[in-house]
């Protein structure tokens, strides 16, 4: 192996030699490209090979090859290009023959291949490349439709890329992407030739072809994508044909939102017409998309349609509308939906913050489109949020709606509206009431909610009322640790604060959940420590010890030691 690199590395030495004449590299770099050309030669030379071997190889020449260009560029030198550059491209195309001999199954290889063949002019070779490919890989439909994509784009070769197609077609009757490409080839030539009788025989062709394709695939989006390529070459009795065969699939309510979508971009299906509205006062495009949506809607009462038909009129171009025919349209749209109880949670969050912007429908319209959206949907927590927006004037309503609420919505958005209810609340006796619903009710899940509750007594009624809030709260358990800090802090924010008083709220703490929570013995010491007595401080410390689960007494006392290191 030793013998085959280091011949591999004489034979490299009339390339570094002009690199050397040249001045396009220094002695230093060219050291730097024999060593690396040897560590690499090693590696591919070596019995057992890796792919990356070959692919960081490969890349070391192009990058190579690319700087080389550069340096000519920026020095102005023409000199010895033709000996330096094409003994580069020589061993790059060894090497990705060796690459793809050893690793055939390595699709992206062969254009990559393909494209450096063309980069360096070895275009004569890119026709055997594809041979070399499709003969390995021809059992993918999608190699052949890249080499007639070669032959089209590439080599402006169209017979030849409709040869491959054919061929493609062939072994793989079931292929849409060969068959759209080969209907679109047919459809350039007969485009591209001046003779009448020519461009006869390209579209009959190209009528076989889609017809062959809809016999054999049976997939509507084939359909949908030979409609969008007889459109783009105004091929009127394909275009024609083709409509025809995708409105005999009308019973696929994919069909209606193609229909519908084309409608916009000028594309119409007469069919329709018995379904149009002419009431409506939108742009022609507009009310044939309006017309076939909500005849789909009937025929398939579906969210996701509904949602479609919305974000259609939302993406209408300037072209085809005002904005204000937009809006209107939009609105026309939301309203079916809603009335067909059809929009999702987030279209009817949508719509409904639109009529509130527009400000055109009274409070109790709104009221009243709440009310059918609830019986359609009534686990959605956007409607009852509104429901209590609307009435927040109304404290009997709010109540009620608050309750019926509760009575349908997960514990988590129930747990949300009765947060909401009391960050609005703003009276003494709605707070009292609010508190005479909130014992009554039976949802463990709000108990959350007391923190807050005991927040609000004391900024509309007083410390007091939240002394007594607080006593019966702690009568009725569980409690959560953020209840007593909240009346702690109540208690600590008095002129003259009260240590009994406090002293009595971490005792409730401690005693509620002093077995599993370190941080409630650490605050009760710290508090009698700075404000209390220090003499109750071991004893705290010792209660501490006994009470506190024995895999948090370590925790306990560490956070104890530090706070005195403090």
């Amino acid at each position: 192996m030793a013998e085959q690199v280091n011949q591999r590395i004489e034979d490299m030495i009339n390339e570094l030699e002009q690199m050397r004449r040249t001045n396009l590299y220094d002695e230093e770099e060219i050291k730097e490209i024999s060593r690396k050309r040897k560590e690499f030669e090693y590696k591919v030379q070596r019995r057992i090979k890796e792919k990356d071997d070959y692919v960081q190889y490969i890349a070391y020449e192009l990058a190579l090859l690319e700087d080389i260009s550069l340096r000519r560029k920026m020095h102005k030198l023409g000199e010895k290009k033709k000996d330096l550059e094409y003994a580069i491209a020589k061993r790059l195309n060894k090497l990705f023959k060796q690459f793809i001999y050893r690793y055939q199954n390595e699709v992206e290889v062969y254009f990559e291949y393909i494209k450096f063949c063309r980069s360096v002019g070895f275009d004569s070779a890119v026709s055997g490349i594809i041979g070399q490919m499709l003969q390995i890989h021809g059992d993918k439909a999608k190699m052949w439709q890249m080499a007639a994509k070669w032959e089209s784009k590439e080599q402006n070769n169209l017979e030849s890329a409709r040869s491959f197609l054919l061929k493609g077609i062939h072994r793989h009757p079931e292929s849409d992407i060969l068959y759209l490409d080969l209907f679109e080839i047919e459809l350039m030539l007969a485009f591209k030739t001046k003779d009448e009788e020519e461009r006869a025989k390209f579209l009959k062709r190209a009528d076989v072809i889609w017809k062959n394709g809809a016999e054999n695939i049976n997939d509507l989006s084939f359909l949908f994508k030979l409609c969008d390529i007889t459109i783009k070459y105004d091929v009127e009795d394909n275009t024609k044909e083709v409509k025809g065969e995708i409105w005999e699939k009308r019973s696929n309510k994919e069909v209606w939102s193609y229909i519908a979508t084309m409608e916009l971009r000028g594309c119409h299906w007469e069919q329709i017409e018995e379904f149009t509205d002419d009431e409506n006062n939108f742009s022609k495009e507009v009310n044939y998309y309006v017309a076939v949506y909500e005849e789909a809607l009937q025929r398939f009462p579906e969210n996701n349609l509904c949602t479609k038909y919305i974000h259609g009129l939302l993406s209408v171009s300037e072209s085809i509308c005002t904005d204000v025919q937009k809006l209107s349209a939009v609105k026309h749209a939301w309203l079916n939906g809603h009335e067909s109880g059809l929009l999702s949670e987030d279209m009817f969050a949508f719509g409904f913050e639109m009529l509130k912007l527009e400000n055109e429908t009274s409070q109790d319209e709104l009221m009243e489109i709440l009310d059918t959206a609830s019986k359609y949907n009534p686990k959605a927590r956007y409607i009852w949020e509104e429901k209590l927006k609307l009435n927040k004037s109304n404290e009997k309503k709010v109540l009620t709606v608050l309750q019926d609420a509760s009575k349908v919505l997960k514990s988590d958005d129930t747990l949300h509206l009765w947060n909401l209810v009391l960050d609005n609340i703003d009276s003494k006796d709605m707070l009292q009431n609010f508190y005479k619903r909130f014992k009554n009710c039976e949802n463990s899940t709000l108990l959350s909610i007391k923190p807050k509750l005991l927040e609000k007594m004391y900024e509309h009624i007083g410390l007091k009322a939240a002394r007594e809030l607080y006593e019966e709260l702690i009568r009725t358990p569980p409690t959560q640790v953020e209840l007593h800090k909240v009346m702690i802090d109540i208690e600590k924010s008095q002129e003259k604060p009260n240590a009994k008083c406090i002293r009595k709220c971490y005792e409730c703490s401690v005693q509620y959940h002093g077995t599993d929570n370190v941080e409630v013995w650490v605050d009760y010491m710290k508090f009698e420590t700075e404000n209390g007595s220090i003499q109750a401080v071991p004893a705290i410390y010792r209660r501490a010890i006994a009470t506190l689960k024995r895999e948090l007494v370590d925790e306990f006392i560490k956070v104890q030691t530090l706070a005195k290191l403090k």
